[in-house]
């Protein structure tokens, strides 16, 4: 028997459509591997790769008795951090080089695209549409193709025609990438020994504001995927529930219940109409609840202040470089300052600028620096502070917890400021603040602190899990481009009504499931 061939190929991008553009740069800085590099980066140590491509192929490395067992085709895998709409020239060549590449791979057996989901483009609502399609073009309608989606994906018709299976992350912060990898690779094997894929979708007038999904115990969301789960059965092979990503404001954002059976249609449509019943009837828990900066600030000042009290982390979930927020915000900061906030570390601030400032200076000196001198956005006001530098580096550094344990991480050069009683971590390359690593890395005692603000708007709950229970981390009501407020936002494309923002208007019309 020959071996199997298996196309690998990938575009990651979470698209806010209020933030400004990205193209090549922004993919080349985080995430871009081609050919062979996809196959070390799956099976290095510490990868910097997907973490679904690396479990992937240690199941297909598992069935077929190691990587000489199977033949990887590796195209091209590229991923930004979330930014906003991707430029079209930019993508055309992507799309084109992607082509080529799978074309120079020759026939296979099947295809695996590590995508995200949730991108929008400056020429069309759906570039993953594109992709997926691209793909199926290429390799015919035989092959079977599986994709994963992060959890966040706004799903096209022409992503569910495209592909075969569509596998959605099942936690939210995401820790689940490399099993989804795992499902996806097992899911392969069974169409390969025969198995034949229905799938149902349903999307709901539903857009979650971003601080409601979590998947913990307690959340609504974390609720529906786990009552989707006990769905699987001899018939039931997946069961995605996407949140879907408001910021990108496409015709196809809502809620979205995808259920794949092998091979009873009708099965996949009841079980995905129960699921989005379900959904729809606990809409009214979508309703975010966040402390006022004034609030948040007296409690940071009480809390650094008392030495018996619990530390507190508070999140800026407005300013999440995770959602397309430029990560660089002064609000928090400001009222912190102004309080007298001290004992406090403030993880992490895109500021390039700062950086060199910091850099040119060296550590021990003291420096009057503008914060966002170069930024130009309408929520990065410039703040000018005096500062010591107390720490420099190249950013680089493998996590311990979260969703960079055991990962390489680059915040490119990276300065620690010290500002009255608040440090600063200033970064080069734009993203959200993780775990503590993204402080211990660069010399601070995380546990010492008394406050820690984070840049995020979820995902950090996974890392800091160990540090904060829930009842002692405060999400912050500020301005900011991913503002869980969906109410300030002038939505052009998404479809309307929907809530919560319309509130009783949204309407679901299950004659259309």
């Amino acid at each position: 028997m020959s071996k199997k061939r298996i196309a690998i190929c990938g575009f990651n991008l979470e698209s806010n459509r209020f933030a400004p553009t990205c193209s090549r740069p922004d993919f080349e800085e985080n995430m871009w591997f081609k050919g062979a590099d996809i196959d070390r980066q799956a099976r290095a140590e510490h990868p910097s790769i997907h973490l679904g491509i690396c479990g992937f192929y240690d199941i297909m490395d598992e069935k077929f008795g190691g990587p000489a067992g199977w033949e990887p085709v590796p195209a091209l895998v590229i991923g930004s951090c979330p930014a906003g709409p991707v430029e079209e020239a930019f993508f055309n060549e992507f799309l084109a080089e992607l082509k080529a590449d799978l074309e120079a791979g020759g026939k296979v057996d099947g295809v695996y695209i590590c995508e995200h989901g949730g991108a929008c483009a400056t020429h069309t609502h759906d570039p993953d549409g594109e992709v997926f399609t691209l793909v199926r073009d290429v390799v015919g309608p035989d092959v079977p193709v599986i994709a994963t989606l992060d959890l966040h994906a706004n799903v096209s018709d022409e992503m569910m025609e495209a592909t075969d299976l569509m596998i959605g992350y099942i936690t939210n912060p995401h820790v689940d990438l490399y099993e989804r990898g795992c499902e996806a690779a097992k899911a392969m094997l069974e169409m390969f020994d025969g198995v034949e894929t229905a799938s149902y979708r349903i999307r709901l007038p539903l857009v979650a504001p971003s601080v409601t999904q979590l998947t913990a115990e307690g959340h609504p969301y974390g609720d529906l995927i786990r009552l989707g789960q006990t769905k699987l059965d001899a018939s039931v092979m997946n069961v995605t529930c996407l949140s879907g990503f408001a910021f990108c404001d496409t015709p196809k954002n809502g809620m979205t219940v995808i259920v794949t059976t092998r091979g009873d249609a009708e099965d996949a449509k009841r079980v995905a109409t129960d699921l989005a019943e379900a959904a729809w009837k606990d809409k009214g828990r979508y309703v975010p609840k966040m402390m006022s900066l004034e609030d948040a600030a007296a409690l940071g000042k009480a809390v650094s202040a008392d030495a018996s009290r619990e530390p507190i982390l508070f999140a800026d979930p407005a300013d999440n470089p995770g959602g397309g927020g430029r990560g660089n915000t002064t609000y928090i900061l400001k009222a912190f300052l102004d309080a007298g906030v001290t004992g406090c570390t403030f993880a992490v601030f895109f500021d390039p600028a700062a950086v060199r400032a910091a850099k040119a200076a060296g550590i021990g000196s003291t420096i009057d620096v503008t914060l966002n001198s170069e930024e130009d956005n309408s929520f990065s006001d410039k703040l000018d502070v005096t500062a010591e530098v107390l720490h420099l580096s190249d950013g680089i550094f493998v996590g311990n917890y979260g969703m960079v344990e055991g990962k390489t991480t680059d915040l490119g050069d990276t300065a620690v400021l010290q500002v009255g009683g608040i440090k600063i971590v200033c970064i080069t390359k734009r993203t959200q603040c993780l775990s503590p690593d993204y402080l211990t890395a660069f010399g601070i005692d995380a546990a010492a602190e008394r406050c820690i603000v984070v840049k995020s708007r979820g995902h950090f709950r996974a890392g800091y899990a160990h540090m904060f229970p829930p009842e002692r981390i405060v999400e912050v009501d500020v301005p900011g481009l991913t503002s869980p407020n969906l109410a300030n936002f002038d939505w052009k494309y998404v479809q309307r009504p929907f809530f919560p923002v319309d509130g009783d208007a949204a309407t679901w019309d299950r004659s259309q499931a």
